[in-house]
């Protein structure tokens, strides 16, 4: 995939009913946009994994993560796993940021893509048209099983992390780590300690605990970890943190730190700071291995 086929999400979406899959309209965004969910896999399985996409709409790997995921597994999902996915859960911003993508991407041009609305944090409130029409797809399962929420990082960071929820099944997160960590390059650093401090605990190198609080009540600010697992107590539910570029000298930055470097490249397209960007291939390469792994733990226990 490339970065200019965000212009061509809806097509290409509806291209993968070519592939099996089974593309159904949800709802509809603030400006009328459809609103999709992609199926593969039966409806008996005995697993079933859900990935919502595009939360943050600048945030604009995770569209393409979730398309690729759909083309790979189409025809290669294991029969006991049903594999359920959004794309793009704000189809108002992500076409807004396509639109201001030329067909020569740069670093710079995705660090000033502007066009974002909190999705996530506002998930169980009814702030949002979009937040409401997944939340009602995503009351339509007995069960989810695993559950990803696909994000970015800021755009150059120290390195890869991940957060997973204090609820999730040890076994499960030892065993997506580890593939994880086979799948990164080892230029590619996964952090020892979470620069935003959201988290303080590490699982393992990359991979931070993250504290599911309770949610007493929809209508009030809420994301989709805190909906999913109070609702299905599903056995892993992770977000990704994916970079587009790694700056190794920023592991012992602050916070402020980082948010300068970031700064600096997104209006003079240069830094200090030295860093390796991170190919398009090689971001999606990592999160679908991400979600595959759980995928084959899901597989495997069937047997």
């Amino acid at each position: 995939m490339k970065w200019v086929d965000l212009k061509q999400l809806d097509p290409i979406i509806q291209e993968t009913k070519a592939l099996g899959a089974s593309v159904e309209e949800i709802g509809v965004s603030d400006e009328e946009r459809p609103i999709y969910a992609v199926t593969i896999g039966a409806e008996q399985a005995s697993w079933t994994v859900v990935v919502v996409a595009g939360f943050h709409a600048t945030e604009v790997v995770a569209p393409l993560a979730a398309i690729s995921l759909i083309q790979t597994l189409a025809g290669s999902l294991p029969t006991p796993v049903r594999f359920c996915i959004v794309p793009a859960a704000d189809p108002d911003c992500v076409f807004q940021n396509a639109r201001a993508l030329s067909t020569d991407v740069t670093l710079r041009d995705l660090l000033n893509l502007s066009h974002q609305r909190d999705l996530e944090g506002h998930f169980t409130a009814d702030t949002y048209p979009e937040c409401v029409a997944i939340r009602q797809w995503l009351e339509q399962f007995d069960q989810i099983d695993a559950y990803f929420s696909l994000h970015s990082a800021h755009c150059i960071s120290p390195g890869l992390f991940f957060y997973v929820s204090n609820a999730s099944n040890s076994d499960w997160v030892s065993q997506v780590a580890n593939q994880v960590t086979v799948t990164t390059p080892d230029w590619i650093s996964l952090l020892s300690q979470d620069p935003t401090g959201l988290s303080q605990k590490a699982l393992s190198p990359g991979f931070f605990e993250l504290e599911i609080p309770e949610c007493k009540r929809l209508n009030t600010p809420g994301n989709s970890l805190t909906f999913v697992t109070q609702r299905f107590q599903p056995q892993y539910v992770g977000v990704s943190e994916m970079p587009l570029a790694v700056c190794p000298t920023l592991s012992r930055a602050s916070l402020t730190e980082i948010d300068q470097c970031n700064r600096d490249v997104k209006q003079t397209g240069r830094t200090s700071h030295l860093f390796q960007e991170i190919d398009l291939d090689t971001q999606l390469r990592i999160m679908k291995t991400w979600v595959w792994s759980v995928i084959d733990i899901a597989a495997a226990q069937s047997v």
